[in-house]
């Protein structure tokens, strides 16, 4: 058991006739304790309590590290199984799960409920803006073209005029 591992340690099998391990600090490689191991294969140095199982051979290697975080063990696996069974929360992980992606959803689907909304709300502002200023560019566009029809009416009421006099000037 480690309850604060200040180094990185390898326990290394010198002898395992013997029983024989060394506790080795891996950065320096430097041999801090030398133990025989009982009858169980347990020993104990340095604040660690080992205890080894299995067939031992001569140079075998166990490494033991601080790992407070858990990275690499099985913790955060457990975590989750335990949330399967719900472990007295409001019912188990494929529950728990289920409402939350269906929150996710709901909030989703209201955001683009709000958005449609405002888009509607923006295009009659544009509606209204557009009646109140008095400015239909449909309307505008029909005086622009009933405008230039009246003024092409009007140049050739001047060029027929103009023939008109030409040709009583020429009879003359």
């Amino acid at each position: 058991t480690v309850s604060e591992l200040p180094r990185d340690i390898t326990v290394r099998v010198r002898d395992a006739t013997a029983r024989l391990v060394d506790f080795v600090d891996v950065e320096t490689g430097t041999s801090l304790a030398t133990r025989t191991l009982d009858a169980d294969l347990a020993a104990s140095a340095l604040g660690l309590d080992i205890k080894l199982s299995g067939v031992l051979a001569d140079g075998d290697e166990f490494h033991v590290t601080n790992n407070q975080d858990g990275a690499g063990d099985a913790r955060n696996l457990l975590a989750m199984a335990s949330l399967q069974a719900g472990n007295g929360q409001a019912g188990g992980f494929q529950q728990i799960f289920s409402g939350m992606v269906s929150d996710v959803g709901s909030r989703v689907q209201s955001v683009s409920v709000a958005r449609d909304a405002a888009e509607e709300l923006y295009n009659a502002s544009l509606e209204i803006e557009a009646s109140y200023s008095g400015v239909s560019l449909d309307s505008e566009a029909a005086n622009l073209i009933q405008q230039q029809q009246a003024y092409q009416a009007s140049a050739r009421i001047l060029m027929t005029a103009r023939e008109l006099f030409q040709t009583l000037l020429d009879v003359v």
